[in-house]
């Protein structure tokens, strides 16, 4: 039984790992994902692998083609805009819920991240051409901070899912345009909306947020594409 344990537990911190590096960008959209060099690179065996590849793949953050193997999922301007739409309709939801039944707490939790937000430079200050992956970390914190209020932990884990597919993209992209990519305005104007208790601005001021994000992400993309960079084929 302690065998066992242990050997779940091994799965668990190789599955975490390997997420942990597609969902910051480590791992590029449309790299092929071989099982031996990960096996090699994590000091764990091929078995080890293939499940915790397996599982991204339910998850859709990896694809597995017939003698093709595993890849990381690409970057699709379809794809990017039903993300787009599904985030909406469930934080629309979660949202509401969340202000319906606030508290001290949860308001308190959400201003301290606002404020670590909006005082962490977007881009490195060393090379201000550089995204600074600490703001996008704060980005997703405040993020989860607002819907986790919502009650239902069902409807938090498909908000959850859909922010962290989404992330991808704006890991990759944001930092072609950096400038445009992200308005610390909306996140205060949408912590006011939420503090004021009105629901209907609240999720006015995100699902423009949303969109705004959206459309500078597929513009990225397509200037990338006519760059002639292949995501798909793991340049970047």
């Amino acid at each position: 039984m302690k065998v066992l344990k242990e050997g779940r537990s091994l799965n668990e911190t190789i599955y975490s790992q390997v997420r942990g590096l597609i969902l910051t960008g480590q791992l590029l959209p449309g790299n092929k994902l071989k099982i031996s060099a990960l096996a090699q690179r994590f000091d764990v065996s091929m078995n080890v692998i293939r499940e915790a590849l397996n599982r991204l793949a339910g998850e859709l953050l990896v694809d597995v083609a017939p003698q093709q193997g595993f890849s990381v999922r690409g970057l699709n301007p379809d794809e990017l805009a039903d993300l787009t739409e599904q985030r909406i309709t469930f934080e629309s939801i979660a949202l509401r819920k969340s202000i319906e039944t606030r508290d001290i707490e949860w308001q308190a939790r959400l201003i301290a991240a606002n404020h670590r937000l909006v005082h962490t430079p977007q881009t490195l200050p060393e090379t201000p051409a550089t995204f600074n992956p600490e703001w996008h970390t704060r980005h997703e914190d405040f993020n989860f901070i607002m819907m986790e209020n919502c009650g239902s932990k069902w409807l938090f884990l498909m908000v959850k899912q859909l922010a962290e597919a989404f992330s991808i993209y704006q890991r990759v992209l944001l930092p072609v345009t950096v400038e445009q990519g992200e308005r610390n305005s909306d996140h205060n104007e949408l912590l006011q909306a939420i503090l004021a208790e009105d629901a209907d601005s609240a999720v006015a001021i995100l699902s423009e947020h949303l969109n705004h994000t959206r459309d500078v992400l597929l513009n990225a993309l397509g200037a990338v594409a006519s760059a002639g960079h292949a995501f798909e084929s793991g340049i970047r």
